[in-house]
């Protein structure tokens, strides 16, 4: 799910200035700026596979997530989790569905896709939680394989002046997001029997604890785009970012 920012990365940067010369040009006057978004993503998509560093995108395959931490209370679900060094593979076989940009409203923009399959691993760390009514708690390795996915974001930003020159900061994101199918394998070396129980039941019926995981899952994910697209776009001018003919010397 984390594969969305790539997205978000090539709008902050698809443009002329302080990002390289191999980006292709959209203008804030040009009637198809949309279209123009569109055909960017799709002439990048080899390099956002392994990343562009010149401007900190990260690598779409794998992409890397340091550390989570969940903590949520419902009442059908009680979590509290630290996951780390987490990775995704699959994410470069993206679709855009939809994609929406207004410049007249605080920059709103809206962007649908969908992911057939993500691979994921990483480490985690769960205390004290119960979802249904399987108690789960321990430490160790999760590999989980997910598909059908599709993602809904969207959110306005608004100009912010640093030394004299505009940069855009995001306001607020907000994301719908739906796994079709989910499985996973859960290793934990001091309690192998409670990991194993916890991993049946989700296999058993993941549908149902998506579900039940799924406001966590949004919520995770908008903070994760915000704090992700700030840091980037908090470096590119906006005269970088949304060029016309009035501003592109």
């Amino acid at each position: 799910m984390k594969v969305l920012i790539f997205f978000f990365i090539v709008i902050a940067t698809d443009v002329y200035g302080s990002v390289p010369d191999y980006f292709p040009h959209c203008k804030k006057s040009d009637p198809q700026i949309e279209k123009c978004f569109l055909d960017a993503v799709e002439s990048m998509r080899p390099r956002l596979k392994s990343g562009i560093p010149e401007v900190n995108v990260p690598a779409l395959d794998p992409f890397t997530v340091p550390t989570l931490k969940l903590d949520r209370t419902a009442s059908n679900l009680r979590l509290k989790a630290t996951l780390r060094n987490m990775k995704a593979l699959g994410g470069s076989n993206f679709k855009i569905e939809k994609f929406k940009l207004n410049l007249n409203n605080k920059y709103l923009a809206e962007v649908r896709l969908s992911i057939p399959k993500l691979v994921v691993a990483g480490d985690y760390d769960v205390r004290g939680s119960r979802i249904l009514t399987v108690d789960i708690n321990g430490k160790g390795k999760l590999r989980g394989n997910f598909s059908a996915i599709y993602v809904v974001a969207k959110g306005p930003a608004k100009p912010i002046v640093k030394d004299n020159v505009e940069y855009l900061q995001v306001d607020k994101v907000i994301t719908k997001v739906k796994i079709g199918h989910g499985h996973i394998a859960l290793d934990d070396s001091d309690s192998p029997a409670a990991a194993s129980s916890a991993a049946t039941f989700f296999n058993a019926s993941p549908g149902i604890v998506l579900d039940i995981l799924n406001p966590l899952v949004e919520e995770t994910t908008a903070a994760v785009l915000k704090a992700f697209l700030n840091k980037i776009l908090g470096g590119i001018p906006i005269k970088d970012i949304l060029t016309d003919e009035t501003n592109t010397s």
